[in-house]
């Protein structure tokens, strides 16, 4: 058999293992189950798909992540390992074509979403593949205490039995103790080997501060982002704050790419944003947490969250995005009182677009999230160092040294901070900004019959303008901003420009279309 080292180089194309990586897959090697609790970007992939290569036979995968299942399959490819996927995205006749692969006896990776154990015929097809290797990946879904319990996952253990109880991996970024433990016993693994590699990240720099305005937040992150000029992440727990947000920053920052991506997009104009956010090394992504699992951007200089997660798990999960190329990078946590109220109604949405789940299984889902959520609430609040409550909330004991977070740096406030880290107070807004606001409530007001007829013709450019660049209507022009064109019937690119929501920028590229269609 070849050595760990040369198929690493001559396969993967890569010099050296990072950290764990070697202990890792010699123990899935010798035979022993594995649980494997690794920090996004440490290199999770690679411990279950070298081994892959090494054993003979199929490798079986589980992902809930579609579009990483996606990614990862392409990436295999085009290192010439045979790697298939079947989930809801492939039409029939792709099934049936590599179901028939399966049976001429493939030998590789074969990757799978949870669901697709559900179908009475891949139920068949199990004991018929010569599975060597089966791989949990995103494993902390399979417990009720994880942050992104799935029900699908509760099935696993069967499937594993079914398959006759290979070799199996379980694979997750973010699990505490006891989902540990959940993961052990759900899965019925084996007397397994745990690697936990650590969950601090020295070269983060974790901050929070409770501000209730959101356009103290506006506010606070365009000073921020007038002093930080690399790429970064800003995210939003819903998709209206999300459009939003993106349109104050493409107001504020005309300089900026500026890319919206939520689940509500088209396939195609996610794509889109996605590929605009990674081209750009100034490029700014404001999301919900759709975005991010498989984004291989190691330049992400800055994580920002427009509003409290729903736990710490998710926080850590979705701020570890930054900085993976190991030099410092910061996490701003924006937060209030609005925030919870926000979270609590998701949590009481639990089980509303699951049937499988019990009345007493959604309680217990429930109770766990509030929990959770106190927690993540009590991180943001605690005056305590933010990389020791992350670590103490995994069971982490590492010592901390040379911390940057904002409570321990506290002599040092950073430039674009202009008051304590952990809460600013509401300040009573300018009188341009209260004018803003009375204006916003005119716009809100119904048009005439004469502007009615322009805000349609204005709505059908816009539709035009936006599937030409790929991006969502909202990205050309918010309804409150176009309402206001229908209303002034502007005649020239200046006096588009000075209406509130369009800037020289969108002006320049959209206003002569805008135009034509006002003097049509």
């Amino acid at each position: 058999m070849l050595s760990l080292d040369t198929v690493l180089q001559s396969v993967f194309g890569l010099q050296q293992f990072r950290p764990r990586q070697r202990e890792i897959i010699a123990d899935v090697l010798d035979g022993h189950d594995v649980v494997c609790v690794m920090p996004t970007g440490a290199g999770k992939s690679l411990c279950f798909q070298l081994p892959a290569v090494m054993v003979k036979g199929v490798t079986l995968v589980v992902s809930p992540l579609i579009s990483l299942m996606a990614d990862q399959v392409a990436h295999l490819r085009r290192m010439k390992i045979p790697a298939l996927l079947l989930n809801s995205s492939l039409t029939f006749e792709q099934q049936r074509q590599i179901t028939s692969e399966l049976l001429r006896g493939f030998q590789g990776l074969l990757y799978v979403a949870p669901e697709r154990f559900a179908a009475p015929s891949f139920q068949g097809l199990l004991p018929k593949l010569n599975t060597k290797l089966f791989v949990v990946d995103e494993a902390h879904c399979v417990s009720f205490w994880g942050h992104d319990f799935r029900p699908d996952y509760l099935n696993l253990a069967q499937v594993r039995k079914s398959l006759g109880a290979p070799v199996t991996m379980a694979l997750t970024a973010t699990a505490t103790p006891q989902v540990r433990r959940d993961i052990v016993e759900m899965l019925a693994l084996r007397d397994p080997k745990l690697h936990v590699t650590g969950f601090d990240r020295p070269n983060l720099a974790y901050s929070a501060r409770r501000i209730e305005s959101e356009y103290e937040k506006d506010a606070e992150i365009a000073r921020y982002l007038r002093s930080q000029k690399g790429s970064g992440i800003i995210y939003c727990s819903t998709r209206k704050a999300v459009e939003a947000v993106a349109e104050t920053l493409e107001e504020k920052l005309p300089e900026r790419t500026i890319a919206a991506y939520h689940a509500g997009m088209e396939n195609t104009v996610r794509r889109n944003s996605q590929a605009r956010f990674m081209s750009k090394t100034d490029s700014i992504a404001v999301a919900t947490n759709a975005f991010g699992m498989g984004i291989n951007k190691p330049d992400i200089r800055f994580v920002i969250h427009y509003n409290l997660p729903g736990s710490v798990e998710a926080y850590y999960q979705e701020a570890g995005r930054a900085g993976r190329d190991g030099a410092p990078a910061d996490c701003l946590l924006l937060f209030g009182t609005r925030d919870l109220r926000t979270q609590e109604f998701f949590i009481d949405k639990i089980g509303d677009n699951n049937p499988a789940l019990k009345d007493s299984d959604v309680a217990r889902l429930q109770v766990h999230a509030r929990r959770k959520l106190g927690l993540m609430e009590a991180y943001a609040v605690k005056h305590q160092c933010r990389r020791r409550q992350i670590l103490d909330y995994f069971g982490e004991s590492t010592p901390i040294t040379n911390c940057r977070c904002d409570i321990c740096s506290r002599s040092v406030v950073p430039r674009w901070q202009s008051a304590s880290p952990a809460y600013v107070r509401p300040v009573p807004k300018p009188k341009a900004a209260r004018q803003r606001v009375a204006k916003a409530d005119i716009l809100d007001t119904p048009l005439d019959a004469s502007a009615s007829v322009r805000f349609e013709r204005l709505k059908k450019v816009r539709r035009e303008l936006a599937d030409e660049q790929q991006w969502p209507a909202f990205c050309i022009m918010h309804d409150r901003t176009l309402k206001e064109v229908a209303r002034r019937s502007p005649k020239s690119i200046r006096e588009l420009a000075l209406i509130k929501g369009i800037g020289e920028k969108k002006a320049v590229h959209f206003g002569p279309a805008l135009l034509k269609a006002l003097q049509d």
